[in-house]
């Protein structure tokens, strides 16, 4: 029978059916009713290697002879398990070979196949020519019979007796020689089928490196179906060393990113395998840091070939626009960027891709419709950008300039879509603006983005876009502790924006502004304590703090409405409010100058300190009470001193601030009118288990005290005495006075042009007089130590004795304050501290010295201690100082008698 080929058309049609029934229907029939046949089954086993042979031989016909294709035919339909064994286990091999060779017959690999996976031991026995059998029919592209050998010889034994890394260094070296026409179909028809059973099943650790080269061979097969192979193998768990595999992501990147170059339909999904692969790299880089040496050049430039900042033609206005998977690929790849090496140069180059999209967006025909995937890419990378600002901190005034330029261009396009979404240069400008103004350090700079602030200001007041005064707010939040300079220019345009457009949150700045434009804020004051009523808490606090600053620097300002208003706003506050601490601090300052505005407030400030245990209340009420004792004197002082003293009897929780407060109050008091104090001191014995109400009595008593005490006594006496520069006495006749002066002011603006006449003549004498007087001024300071000294003391003797009539008498009539005389007090000899300081300080006119003193001295002393004045006067030859010194001692021996 082998010796006739049977070729079709050798012979005409119907010899040809006649021979292909007689052999197909006679000798050998598939029936099994038939018994006079050849291809029984217990001949056909009794000489299988006889029926082996002739189904070889019939295989490498059937392509070319139907007879011999139905000979076949009958033949896998009678015995299918024909090749299931062999009489010589050499004979194995010949069909692993024949299988191969051309022709290759789709029915022998089929029929083999099923052989092969009944007994693997045949695979096992003869891997090597097994795997050949892949790589020729791959190579051949015979897809159907090659993923049907695969699924039914290969993978249904793969877990047990095939080598796993034989494999896979077959597929590795056998995929690259796939032509590319056919790689598409065999990565979805056979290599997609391997990769997802290797994935899935468990492998020795060893074999990791191999793994991951296979998944690098797939994707540079670069045809749709391999990225989703290659992530088969490269999502397998607690499998790769990764570390060790850190250099090769160089070629994983570079490959992914070679992508770009396949095209896809829009709205196709297949190539999403690669942004799921670069997420892998990404989460592996953030455990293993060394992975971002390999990506970080490969990332860097890709996303310049997807920006265009890497193209020479950057002024070109068809920049290309790159398919929806290389945007969706930019995400991840941004991440792979090693942030460790970031530079000023990168930025650079992230701030001109972001310019030159912004100058697409706006050159581009208005029919292209919204890409959605291409925003979000450039979205990304002005985060990314964000983040590398805040590494390098520092910029450069060039990148400044180049972000001013970029924000600018965004902000003067749409900042919404047709269909009301956000635009890409709003969200670009929204991520930039935030995370610019904290590295914002010099003037140079912040100059730099007053255009886009400017810009900025006009979205929200101009064009009802009121989100931008968060981006306002943001800005001078953090310009104006840097540079005030600047943000004082635009302290009119904050109080606009917080009494007209009602935005409170650009309060903050107010308070640190308020010495750089002082006027704007008087001029304004009634605006801020309008808007304390209405402000929420935040923002009030900030206004308050404004308020008290104004009060503390110009009080005077404060009229008694607006004192009424403020306390309206405090009696509306809750115990809580942080704002009451500046408000009564304000109202501290202004009951320093005009105590008497807050006699009807003293309920409602005692309230606050009683209730609320307030501290700042309590200080207010020091400076009224204070102030009040400097205006009205002991009388005033009395009742102050017993309101202070029933605060610590009545209220029995009282903090240790409050009552120290208090006790401080009735030391300031006390300094100022002593005789006031020393009525209290039985009601102060009471408190005497407290040190500071100790040292009140031991004020009280004289006692020598310690210098800690003393010195804390010098420090309240220095507090009295600058409070007493800044109270205001409110006396009837203050208006009228006022008015007058107001009058004589006009009559000496008119005599100024006659005083001017006179004045050019008296230029000649100025000069002898001034020569004169330094004469005189020297000859005063020696004779004033050439006073005798027993003398002196027997004067001092007398007047520092304490009496109506003693040096402080003196002292007031030479025109000291009570509080310089207070200090006198304090030294061991005030009458001779007294009159140095009279002596060194003023000129030595005699005639001024001569009434001065008389004045003093005629009030207190007899006609005849006032002769023999005159006499020695006029008989000595001594200076005027020691004229007047001696007439001291006349004084004091007046006081005597």
């Amino acid at each position: 029978l082998k010796k006739h080929t049977f070729l079709n058309d050798q012979s005409d049609k119907i010899t040809e059916e006649n021979w292909q029934h007689y052999f197909s229907r006679r000798i050998f029939s598939p029936l099994s009713c038939d018994s006079n046949k050849l291809n029984d089954e217990k001949t056909m086993l009794a000489i299988r290697p006889i029926f082996q042979q002739i189904f070889r031989h019939a295989v490498r016909l059937s392509h070319q002879s139907r007879v011999w294709a139905s000979i076949l035919d009958v033949f896998t339909r009678t015995l299918p398990t024909l090749f299931d064994s062999y009489v010589n286990v050499e004979d194995a091999q010949i069909d692993f070979l024949q299988c191969i060779e051309e022709p290759i017959s789709n029915d022998y690999i089929l029929f083999i196949s099923k052989s092969y996976n009944r007994n693997p031991h045949l695979i096992k026995n003869n891997l090597s020519q097994a795997l050949l059998v892949i790589e020729r029919l791959l190579l051949g592209y015979h897809i159907r019979a090659v993923r049907y050998y695969i699924d039914q010889a290969i993978l249904a034994h793969i877990e047990t007796v095939i080598d796993i890394e034989a494999l896979v260094q077959t597929f590795i070296r056998v995929c690259p020689l796939i032509p590319i026409d056919h790689r598409q179909e065999s990565c979805k028809e056979v290599i997609s089928n391997v990769a997802y059973k290797l994935g899935r099943m468990k492998c020795s650790k060893k074999l990791a490196p191999i793994f991951f080269d296979f998944a690098i061979t797939l994707l540079d097969l670069c045809v749709l179906e391999a990225p989703s192979c290659a992530l088969y193998l490269l999502e397998k768990n607690d499998f790769y060393p990764w570390k060790d595999l850190a250099p090769r992501f160089t070629d994983l990147l570079r490959l992914c990113s070679a992508y770009e170059r396949v095209e896809v339909k829009k709205s196709s999904s297949e190539l999403d395998s690669l942004v799921t692969i670069l997420q892998l790299v990404v989460d592996r880089a953030k455990a293993y840091a060394i992975i971002y040496r390999s990506t970080h050049k490969e990332a860097l430039q890709a996303i310049s070939r997807w920006t265009y900042t890497n193209d020479n033609n950057n002024n070109n206005d068809n920049r290309k626009i790159w398919p929806n998977h290389v945007y969706d690929m930019g995400r991840p790849m941004l991440d792979l960027i090693d942030q460790r090496h970031i530079t000023i140069d990168i930025c650079t180059q992230f701030i001109e891709a972001l310019r030159l999209r912004i100058i697409d967006n706006e050159s581009a025909e208005d029919d292209i419709p919204i890409n959605y995937i291409m925003i979000s890419f450039f979205v990304n990378i002005a985060a990314q950008l964000t983040n590398y600002i805040d590494l390098l901190k520092v910029l450069s005034n060039d990148v400044h300039s180049r972000l001013a330029t970029l924000l600018l261009k965004a902000l003067s396009r749409p900042l919404r879509y047709e269909n009301g979404d956000m635009s890409m240069e709003y969200a670009i400008a929204e991520r930039l603006w935030h995370c610019l103004c904290p590295y914002l350090i010099n003037e140079a700079d912040v100059r730099l983005y007053e255009p886009c602030i400017q810009r900025i200001h006009s979205l929200a007041c101009d064009e009802d876009e009121t989100k931008f005064f968060e981006w306002w707010s943001t800005f001078w939040c953090y310009i104006t502790m840097k540079v005030p300079d600047f943000a004082a220019n635009y302290v009119e345009d904050f109080f606009q924006d917080v009494f007209e457009h009602k935005q409170t949150v650009i309060t903050s700045v107010l308070p640190m502004l308020y010495f750089k434009r002082p006027e704007a804020y008087h001029a304004r004051l009634g605006n801020i304590i309008d808007a304390l009523h209405s402000s929420d808490a935040s923002s009030s606090c900030w206004l308050a703090q404004v308020f008290a600053t104004i009060a503390q620097e110009r009080p005077q300002l404060i009229t008694s409405a607006q004192v009424d208003r403020i306390f309206a706003i405090i009696q509306s506050r809750s115990n809580s409010s942080h704002d009451l601490h500046y408000l009564f601090q304000g109202l501290g300052s202004v009951a320093n100058i005009e105590p008497l505005l807050f006699d009807s407030y003293r309920p409602i400030i005692l309230q606050f300190v009683v209730e609320s245990q307030s501290v700042p209340a309590m200080k207010c009420l020091q400076q009224y009470f204070v102030a009040g004792t400097l205006v009205r004197g002991q009388q005033s002082a009395s009742e102050y001193l017993s309101v202070l003293i029933d605060l610590l009897k009545k209220d029995t929780n009282i903090t240790n601030d409050i009552r120290s407060q208090i006790f401080h109050t009735c030391q300031l008091i006390g300094v100022i009118n002593k005789q006031a104090l020393e009525t209290k001191r039985n009601d102060l014995l009471t408190f005497d288990t407290y040190s500071d109400c100790r040292i009140l009595i031991d004020f009280i008593d004289g006692k020598r005290l310690t210098e800690e005490v003393q010195a804390s006594i010098n420090k309240t006496q220095d507090e009295v005495a600058q409070m007493e520069k800044r109270v205001v006495k409110t006396e009837r006749d203050v208006e009228n006075v006022t008015n007058v002066v107001k009058g004589q002011e006009l009559k000496v603006t008119n005599l100024a042009v006659q005083v001017d006449a006179v004045d050019n003549r008296l230029s000649d004498i100025s000069g002898q007089v001034t020569a004169q007087s330094r004469e005189i001024e020297r000859i005063d300071a020696k004779t004033l130590s050439h006073i005798p000294v027993a003398w002196g003391r027997e004067v001092s003797k007398l007047l520092n004795r304490r009496a109506n009539n003693d040096w402080r008498l003196l002292g007031k009539r030479f025109g000291y304050s009570n509080s310089e005389l207070r200090h006198w007090a304090l030294q061991v000899d005030p009458t001779m501290a007294l009159l140095n300081e009279w002596f060194m300080t003023h000129k030595a006119d005699e005639a001024t010295y001569a009434d001065c003193f008389s004045t003093c001295i005629l009030i207190i002393i007899d006609e005849a201690a006032l002769a023999n004045f005159k006499f020695a006067q006029q008989t000595s030859q001594c200076t005027l100082s020691v004229g007047i010194a001696f007439g001291v001692g006349v004084y004091a021996g007046s006081i005597n008698k």
